[in-house]
């Protein structure tokens, strides 16, 4: 039996398909290293949910409006984790999150910042955001240092969801490099691309899991329940938060 427990279904050195890690599939494993773009399964995938999306993403959060890829800023840079950038002198840029994903956030309620002077490795947690289902770990999209950090957010987190672009930034970071550090960014338009390719998984995901399709039924408990607002409600906070992690872990 204890044998037994130490099996895993994943053989070592094997990546899950990114649609078994939302889990639409039971089981896949991802036989193009994460080049999702260039997958059939993964175009199949849009295809077939395509219309039990359409009439999942009123109701939710991060499926209508976290597609607003419209919002993005010209003139800023973007990362495949939804960051965006903001180059404010030689080496110093003000970093934030982008507002689809700012959208898809339910009832923040706090954000973990980095402490000024704190050094930084691209792909490192840095930023924590807390939510009801637990914690959010955002990578920083870059290598430097922190100057500074918005502590606006400490006592009005929920700025974060709000004026993501103004308000809601979270730190300003010198580079170590800035050449490096740019050259692995977006321009707004490439970034309005992807952006609406992690858009379409995220709220795929959501329409396949388990009891979204399940409708919220009112007021009903003899003491006065609340209505279930959102699909995010419907899901539970740890599911809804395991599918919103996914979103900020495209990286491809």
């Amino acid at each position: 039996m204890d044998a037994l427990k130490k099996c895993s279904l994943i053989p070592p050195d094997e990546q899950r398909c990114v649609w078994m890690e939302a889990g639409v599939l039971f089981y896949r494993l991802c036989d193009r290293r994460q080049d999702c773009d260039n997958c059939p399964l993964d175009a199949a995938m849009h295809r077939r949910v395509a219309v039990t999306v359409e009439s999942t993403s009123a109701g939710s959060p991060g499926a209508s409006d976290a597609g607003s890829q419209d919002t993005l800023l010209e003139g800023l840079r973007y990362n495949r984790g939804h960051w965006w950038a903001q180059r404010l002198r030689e080496h110093l840029f003000r970093l934030g999150i982008e507002p689809g994903l700012a959208d898809a956030l339910p009832d923040i309620k706090g954000v973990v910042l980095p402490s000024p002077r704190q050094r930084l490795r691209k792909g490192q947690a840095c930023i924590w955001v807390v939510l009801d289902g637990g914690t959010l770990p955002l990578e920083a999209p870059l290598d430097g240092v922190v100057l500074a950090v918005n502590p606006d957010l400490i006592a009005e987190p929920f700025l974060l969801c709000q004026e993501p672009f103004q308000a809601g930034w979270l730190c300003d970071l010198e580079a170590d490099d800035e050449a490096v550090a740019t050259a692995g960014l977006m321009s707004a338009d490439e970034a309005r691309m992807k952006y609406a390719i992690d858009q379409s998984r995220f709220t795929a995901s959501l329409a396949a899991a388990p009891g979204s399709r399940r409708q919220p039924v009112g007021i009903t408990l003899a003491d006065g329940g609340q209505r279930m607002r959102n699909i995010a409600d419907i899901l539970g906070p740890n599911r809804y938060l395991a599918l919103v992690r996914r979103l900020c872990s495209y990286k491809k």
